[in-house]
């Protein structure tokens, strides 16, 4: 799905101006086969789009209010950068990298791009959003901007991994909402595609949102609860005698691969019961001994005692300096021993001073209590929280 990007003559003369036609420009830059289309009325917008019809369109918010409803009365799916109240009810999506937080829309330093904070420096951006200038530069300097403005505008794509290891065709929504012009264009995708799975994410805060999945046969498989930390004030603790953390090795997997067989049980995949047992547990097996390898997260430390491999924990770092902790696992011989909490501080501790990471996400179920109480001893605190939804066409 190709989008249009909408653009208005003329150059922004505020700083919210500057950011939302920059953010756009971004998009353009970024997308392959995006049509530039720049808007010079509603009547020859209209007869442009007779012509060369479009799934989506990405505008700013200078467009007209009209032009909204002229958009939505095509059943085109608008994608907003901007404020705007009067388009709150019409466009599907707004993405404001200026406004600090919103229970339905996606907004926030999360979307802001850190080319454009370091052309005009974090202290204007600071006073818009009513926060520290050194709180902006962290949060820029650890997103996913980049990435996540695209997945956003694709509104979604086959997972190939998934799609070749469970022997189905399964697709993903990445546009984190759903609505029901959103949705006109996703039977689209499944149908041109095939899918037999779809998944979709959504933002448990968004009642529209929810709705529109619960009309439209999505069925709630879990609830995902994203952690983060700042390693920023971080210096960790000492190791009790006897154990060590390190980067595990190919002579570890037989010993993680024992420790990976009953993580999968809080998990989305033991939920749902058109997915099989034992693809299940090989999921997991095989998402740690491709960590290992590096050839799905970057690699895994492993805490070891007397050598023996005891616990374990994967890791996949972005492009800034900031990871993902993957997959955690600790060995039932030693439950009740507080190893989690040691694997968890130690690598902590190992991505600071080793891999000089400042900032780090690990995301678990709603179900997995043990989890949550786990990252919460470790300093992680609450970042979102998210509905699974499954969709299957069999």
């Amino acid at each position: 799905m190709k989008p249009l990007i909408l653009k208005v003559d003329g150059q922004g003369k505020s700083l919210r101006e500057k950011v939302y036609r920059e953010t756009l420009d971004f998009i353009s830059e970024k997308i392959p086969g995006a049509d530039l289309y720049t808007f010079t009325g509603n009547a020859s917008l209209l007869n442009y789009l007779s012509n060369n019809p479009k799934a989506v369109v990405v505008s700013t918010d200078e467009i007209s209010k009209e032009t909204a409803l002229l958009l939505k009365g095509m059943d085109i799916v608008h994608i907003l950068i901007g404020r705007s109240e009067e388009h709150n009810k019409i466009s599907d999506i707004i993405i404001d990298p200026l406004m600090k937080f919103s229970k339905t829309q996606l907004v926030g330093t999360r979307y802001l791009l850190s080319s454009i904070v370091n052309r005009y420096g974090a202290n204007e951006f600071a006073e818009i959003m009513e926060t520290h200038h050194e709180t902006i530069r962290e949060e820029v300097a650890f997103n996913d901007a980049e990435d996540e403005l695209i997945e956003v505008v694709s509104l979604c794509r086959k997972l190939e991994w998934d799609s070749m290891f469970h022997g189905l065709n399964i697709g993903y929504i990445t546009c984190l909402r759903l609505t029901p012009n959103i949705e006109r264009q996703i039977k689209e995708f499944i149908r041109n595609e095939k899918i037999d799975l779809l998944e979709y994410l959504s933002n448990c805060h968004d009642r529209d949102a929810v709705i529109t999945a619960e009309k439209n046969g999505y069925s709630f498989v879990d609830i995902r609860l994203t952690f983060e930390k700042n390693l920023m004030d971080e210096n960790g603790s000492a190791l009790k005698q006897g154990f060590h953390i390190g980067r595990g090795t190919e002579k570890d997997i037989p010993a993680l691969t024992d420790l990976s067989t009953d993580i999968y049980k809080d998990s989305r995949y033991y939920f749902d019961i058109n997915f099989k047992r034992e693809k299940a547990i090989e999921f997991y097996v095989s998402w740690v001994e491709k960590a290992i390898r590096g050839t799905f997260d970057d690699y895994a430390y492993v805490l070891y005692h007397q050598k023996k491999p005891v616990a374990f924990c994967t890791i996949k770092e972005r492009r800034t300096r900031a990871a993902k902790i993957g997959l955690v696992g600790v060995s039932k011989l030693y439950a009740g021993e507080g190893l989690g909490e040691t694997l968890i501080n130690g690598t902590l501790k190992k991505l600071q001073i080793e891999k000089n990471i400042g900032y780090v996400e690990v995301v678990t179920q709603g179900r997995n209590y043990a989890a949550q109480r786990l990252y919460q001893r470790c300093g992680f605190l609450t970042k979102t929280t998210e509905l699974w939804y499954h969709k299957w066409f069999h």
